[in-house]
This record gives C-alpha cells, sequence and structure tokens, in this order.
C-alpha cells in the first residue's frame, strides 16, 4: 500500500510539474525584459492558453502601421498600441522615429475589456514585436492598476531575429507568425484603431 500512494504521489508530481513547464516560457535574462507579474509565454503557448480557456484575453499592443503591413491575428480580441510615434522626430538612441508611450493605454483597455465583460481579474497575454521592448512596458503599467494575471509573448507577433543561413537578420524564428497560427494583413472594422 504504501509503495502505491509513494508511485501515485510520484507521478502526481511529475504531472505537475510537467503541466506546469509546458505553460510557462523561461524568464527573460534580461531584467529589461522582466515584469512584475512575472508571467510568461511563447506564441505556441498563449495559443494553447486560449484554445483551453477562451476567457484568455490576447492583447496586440504594436502599432496600427505593424498591424497593417506586417500582419496580425484575427484571435487578438484587443488591439491598442501601447507606444506611437512622433513623426516630427528622430529617436536620439535608435535610428527610427521618436516612440511616444500612449497616455490612453490604460484607459481604452479598460473600456475594450469592459465589452468582454473582462476586468483586473481576467488573464491577458501581451503581444509586441518581439516581446520585450512593448510588453513589458504595458505588463508594467497593468500592474499599477491591480492586473495581476498578465502574461508576455516573450517571442512577440514576429518572433526573433535568425542568426544563420542567407536569412540572417530576419525575424524567421518563433513568433506567432512562424508559429502555424492564423495571421493576416486585413483590417476590419471589428479589429481597426481609431485614434480619439
Amino acid at each position: 500500500m504504501k509503495k502505491t500512494v509513494h508511485v501515485t504521489s510520484l507521478a502526481f508530481a511529475a504531472g505537475l510539474f510537467f503541466a506546469s513547464s509546458t505553460m510557462a516560457a523561461p524568464v527573460p535574462e534580461n531584467p529589461k525584459h522582466q515584469t512584475p507579474q512575472g508571467l510568461y509565454v511563447t506564441a505556441k503557448e498563449a495559443a494553447e492558453m486560449m484554445k483551453k480557456d477562451p476567457s484568455v484575453i490576447l492583447v496586440d499592443v504594436r502599432t496600427p502601421e505593424e498591424w497593417q503591413f506586417v500582419g496580425h491575428t484575427g484571435v487578438a480580441q484587443i488591439m491598442i498600441p501601447s507606444v506611437t510615434f512622433n513623426y516630427s522626430k528622430l529617436d536620439t538612441k535608435k535610428p527610427r522615429y521618436q516612440p511616444v508611450p500612449n497616455s490612453n493605454f490604460i484607459s481604452e483597455l479598460e473600456d475594450k475589456a469592459a465589452d468582454l465583460d473582462a476586468d483586473e481579474d481576467s488573464t491577458y497575454i501581451i503581444m509586441c514585436r518581439s516581446g520585450s521592448s512593448r510588453s513589458q512596458p504595458a505588463a508594467k503599467m497593468l500592474d499599477q492598476y491591480g492586473y495581476e494575471n498578465v502574461y508576455i509573448m516573450v517571442d512577440g507577433f514576429e518572433g526573433k531575429k535568425t542568426k544563420k543561413g542567407d536569412k540572417k537578420g530576419f525575424r524567421l524564428e518563433n513568433g506567432w507568425k512562424n508559429s502555424g497560427e492564423s495571421w493576416t494583413y486585413d483590417i476590419t472594422e471589428a479589429n481597426a484603431y481609431f485614434v480619439k
């Protein structure tokens, strides 16, 4: 009897370990990419979470230009840029336009979440281009407003840049776009972001 209980306990513990490890991406090594919530998933894990629990909300925080010209997934229930760009200035740190935080991000997210009968206790997955530069600040803002169940999609929509072959530097590894999940370039009235 003791042997059976011991074996059963080990099997249960192994099952818990396997279940938790299959739905949790590793913590990003760079502290700047870590979030207060400490919850991380890959694009594939995010898709599985959403299939298992339809109440999980995917939030795409990229820009409308990215949605239109790079693509987006129709399963993202909320599409709100966490950062926009000032087209009258260049960034002093990178060769791009000056990024500007979306000062309406929280209020816009709360409005969209309310339309979905969701609130700060709901589960959210934040997706940006590569899983760090915009997802982390969005999760941090949400944490300040009491949102504790916020996951970061660590590989983002486009994935990581490949480091080998003739496609070196292209975003062809991981990410939603490379996961086999659905995506499109088409913007519709239902998923468009309108500046107010």
